[in-house]
């Protein structure tokens, strides 16, 4: 190569690498990106779960993107907030607006004023209920401003201030809430136990006044204080995602923050230094025996806090537990307090209808206590707990033979029955699936049940279909325990399995997948047979489905175990079948009818399907 060949080579090459670099740093986000994806990509292929598209079933309250900006003040000297607040939400698409406020009967919370554009609303006040016509018309979004004042019971309640620690819980208007059909929940009334309240998820932004000096814990961490008026702060909170937005302090209080992983942080409130450092061992258990059993908790900060003696026994808010000071007699705080902090991920980030669900959460809570037992202090202390809610249940059993877990709240004849039927059997209903699907499995199954429905309202059908998921196939088992009295057993997980389909050596997962029931392996008919290049239309005047494919035409009809081909009335030795407006049909359909060779293996829950004509013959391997 001649010298000036060789200059004006380097040259160019020169010129390549100055312009290939610019290109490669102007693109690099989405060049590194697409590495990035591709990894991701790779990285998660081997823990794909084929089953796992049934998308979550919805909420039990219909979701209205509520948004609340409150400002509030807290009079100590009067014992009374004040506040002015607005609540952005989505058009219920309703006559009207409903406010659900939970005050007592004694002690009222009173609405001043509910505003729309500045032009004031008529509202009727019902005994848990506001209402008003619905000022949105056709706009899909809207926010009413409210003006309300709350005067703070002088006592240990649930909402209340003694001792001057100031519980400050359901303290404001809430917006109310619906089912997916859009009707409005009706709050039921309260009794001497349990909480009938009905949530609605919602992000808050809130500034609370309040003296100097007084220290708090709330829904959302400490907050950010600065000092107004010379004698008064303003902590501003911005929380998301919660069920409800709590409030607790007292000048007294001394409060220490644990970060227990990067992501959470948990405050401790208590009047006593010593009593701070035996919550924090508590916790120190409680938090990683859970995140293990349920995953890690999807919310930055948590509080726990202690209040004075002679109050409410120990109660549940979002991202907040709270217990009376009490319970350090008799060890009582090793059980309540592991409690209350186990319904930070069942009622506050999985919620539940308390009236009429709350097995749920109280069962999920109360064997809560039984891991924490058995992670702290080893099997025969936690085994001894579960021998307590058999004998409640025994007792359940012979007093009140004809009650069921999902007994609604009202109905319940004492609170000794409330205590046997949501605590003791409800534990026993998710220890006795446990030991029928063993740790690891339940573990999968409580973390699927967080991963799905965080932020969601949910029942025991919700609990139906992350156990199916888990256990690949359609399950059921909290619907029918639930329903079955307490004379009855717990009944036994019912499972139709997930099949895997392999056509012409390729797998393929149906929207609905195929599965075995009662022995028999159904499919889809015209997603899987689409897929197998078969032609399916439907017959008007014989009012049967047609099928066309590998030589034949077939007749079929919904319900019925015969076909019919090429004019011959053959028998599937199983009928047809209709799952989630789909036509179903057994294996005998493609093998025996459209003469398939086909392979069913239940120990690998998998069928091999080859659309080439054969014998017609099926075999099952082993």
């Amino acid at each position: 190569m001649k010298t000036l060949q060789r200059t004006s080579l380097l040259v160019c090459i020169t010129i390549l690498v100055m312009f290939g670099s610019i290109g490669i740093i102007s693109y690099w986000p989405q060049i590194s990106g697409f590495f990035q994806t591709s990894q991701a990509t790779v990285a998660e292929q081997p823990g794909v779960d084929p089953f796992s598209y049934d998308p979550p079933l919805p909420s039990l309250v219909k979701d209205l993107h509520p948004v609340y900006n409150i400002q509030a003040e807290l009079h100590t000297s009067e014992a009374k907030i004040t506040g002015k607040m607005t609540i952005e939400f989505d058009n219920p698409g309703t006559a009207d607006v409903r406010l659900f406020v939970y005050d007592y009967l004694w002690n009222k919370l009173a609405v001043k004023s509910i505003r729309y554009k500045d032009k004031p609303l008529a509202f009727e006040r019902g005994l848990s209920t506001v209402k008003l016509a619905n000022p949105l018309g056709s706009e899909l979004r809207g926010a009413i401003a409210i003006e309300f004042e709350n005067p703070v019971p002088r006592r240990g309640t649930r909402f209340g201030v003694k001792d001057d620690i100031w519980t400050l819980t359901t303290w404001y208007p809430m917006l109310g809430a619906q089912n997916q059909q859009g009707k409005w929940y009706d709050p039921p009334q309260r009794v001497d136990f349990g909480d009938p309240f009905v949530y609605h998820y919602a992000d808050y932004n809130v500034s609370f006044v309040s003296p100097k000096g007084y220290n708090w814990v709330s829904s959302w961490g400490r907050g950010n204080a600065k000092a107004i008026d010379g004698s008064k702060q303003q902590i501003h909170y911005e929380g998301k995602k919660l069920l409800n937005f709590a409030l607790i302090g007292s000048p007294l209080y001394q409060v220490e923050t644990v970060q227990i992983t990067p992501n959470l942080s948990v405050d401790i409130a208590s009047v006593d230094k010593g009593n701070i450092e035996r919550i924090k061992a508590i916790a120190g258990s409680v938090f990683p025996t859970y995140t293990d059993w349920y995953g890690p908790l999807p919310y930055p900060h948590v509080a726990i806090a202690e209040t004075s003696t002679g109050t409410t026994y120990a109660m549940e808010y979002a991202n907040l537990a709270v217990f009376k000071r009490d319970m350090y007699q008799r060890n009582l705080i090793d059980h309540w307090l592991p409690h209350e902090i186990a319904h930070l991920w069942w009622y506050n980030s999985v919620a539940t209808l308390e009236a009429s669900h709350g097995w749920l959460d109280e069962g999920l809570v109360e064997l809560s206590v039984y891991h924490y037992l058995q992670n702290r202090y080893g099997g025969q202390s936690a085994t001894t707990l579960l021998e307590e809610y058999s004998h409640d249940a025994r007792r359940l059993q012979e007093r009140y033979p004809d009650g069921k877990l999902d007994k609604p709240l009202q109905k319940f004849a004492t609170e000794e029955e409330f205590h046997w039927t949501w605590y003791s059997r409800g534990a026993l209903l998710f220890d006795h699936l446990r030991k029928q699907i063993g740790d690891d499995a339940y573990k999968r199954f409580l973390h699927r049940v967080q991963q799905n429905y965080h932020g969601s309202v949910i029942g025991a059908e919700h609990l139906d279909q992350a156990l199916g998921q888990t256990l690949q196939g359609e399950a059921s088992y909290f619907v029918t325990a639930t329903k079955k009295s307490n004379r009855e057993g717990m009944g036994t997980v019912q499972l139709e399995p997930y099949i895997t389909t392999v056509i012409n050596n390729m797998s393929y997962y149906p929207s609905i997948s195929a599965r075995a029931t009662g022995g028999t392996v159904y499919f889809p008919l015209r997603e899987l047979g689409e897929k197998m290049g078969l032609a399916i239309s439907w017959d008007k005047e014989k009012q049967m489905i047609r099928i066309t494919g590998n030589g034949y035409e077939v007749y079929v009809k919904e319900r019925e175990r015969f076909a019919v081909r090429d004019g011959k009335k053959l028998d599937l030795g199983h009928p047809l079948m209709e799952i989630k407006e789909r036509t179903m049909v057994p294996l005998s359909f493609f093998a025996t009818i459209l003469e398939f060779d086909t392979q069913y293996n239940p120990d690998e829950r998998t069928v091999k399907i080859q659309t080439r004509r054969s014998s017609g013959k099926v075999s099952e391997t082993k």
